[in-house]
C-alpha cells in the first residue's frame, strides 16, 4: 500500500456512469459547441443543480489498523439543494439555495438570474439536463435560450466539477445537527466558489473533445 501511495494511487468510489449514451448525438452537440464557441455574440452558460446532505452516510476510509473511526449519524436526512450557473469564458457563478427542485422552483431561480446577472452578449445560451422541470412549457426563459445536454451526459456539463470541488473542500466529514447549520454552511461555500472567477474559468473549460 506504501508504494502504491508513493506512486500517486489512491483509493476511491467509483463514480457511477451512465449507461445508454447515444454517441452520434454527443459528437454533434460537441460539434455545436465549436461553433457556438467561436461567435463572439454568444456566451455559453451551463445549469445544475446539486444536493447537499448534512447528515450523510459514513463512507469507507483510510485508518490505521486498530483505529476505531467513528462519524456522527442520525439519519435525519437533512438536506439542502443548489441551482447554478456557470459562465466558463468569465468564471461567473450564480446560484440559489433551495429546500427541493421543480418547476415553481426552478421558475424562481431563473426570475433572479435575470434580474442579478449583467450579461454582456446579445445571445445566452443556457445548457441544462433532462430533468423534467426543465422541460415545463409554462417557464419564462427570460434572456436565456434553453439549450439540453444529450442525454446521460453530466460530463459535458463543466459545472459538474464545481459540485465535487466545493463538496470535497467544504463538505467532507461535515455533519450538520440541524438544517440552520447545513444552511450557513452551504452558504459559506456558495461565496467561496462565487469569490473565485479565476479559478472558475480553469476548472469549468468547456469541454470540444470526446
Amino acid at each position: 500500500m506504501r508504494w502504491l501511495h508513493d506512486e500517486g494511487y489512491r483509493l476511491k468510489v467509483p463514480r457511477p456512469w451512465p449507461d445508454g449514451q447515444d454517441e452520434e448525438k454527443r459528437k454533434a452537440f460537441i460539434q455545436l459547441i465549436r461553433q457556438w464557441l467561436s461567435d463572439q455574440g454568444i456566451d455559453l452558460w451551463f445549469l445544475d443543480e446539486c444536493g447537499i446532505e448534512g447528515d450523510p452516510r459514513p463512507r469507507r476510509r483510510f485508518a490505521m489498523k486498530g483505529d476505531k473511526i467513528r462519524q456522527p449519524y442520525t439519519g435525519a436526512h437533512i438536506r439542502m439543494n443548489v441551482t447554478g450557473v456557470i459562465l466558463p469564458r468569465t468564471g461567473e457563478f450564480y446560484a440559489l439555495e433551495f429546500s427541493h427542485s421543480d418547476t415553481e422552483i426552478f421558475q424562481i431561480f431563473l426570475n433572479h438570474a435575470n434580474q442579478d446577472i449583467s450579461f454582456e452578449r446579445s445571445r445566452n445560451l443556457i445548457i441544462l439536463d433532462n430533468a423534467a422541470w426543465h422541460k415545463s412549457k409554462s417557464l419564462d426563459w427570460g434572456k436565456f435560450e434553453p439549450v439540453f445536454l444529450p442525454s446521460y451526459s453530466p460530463d459535458l456539463n463543466p459545472i459538474e466539477r464545481l459540485w465535487l470541488i466545493m463538496k470535497a473542500q467544504w463538505f467532507a466529514g461535515f455533519y450538520a445537527k440541524t438544517k440552520d447549520q447545513l444552511i450557513d454552511r452551504l452558504t459559506q461555500a456558495l461565496r467561496w466558489l462565487i469569490s473565485r472567477n479565476d479559478e472558475n474559468i480553469k476548472t469549468c473549460a468547456i469541454p470540444t473533445e470526446l
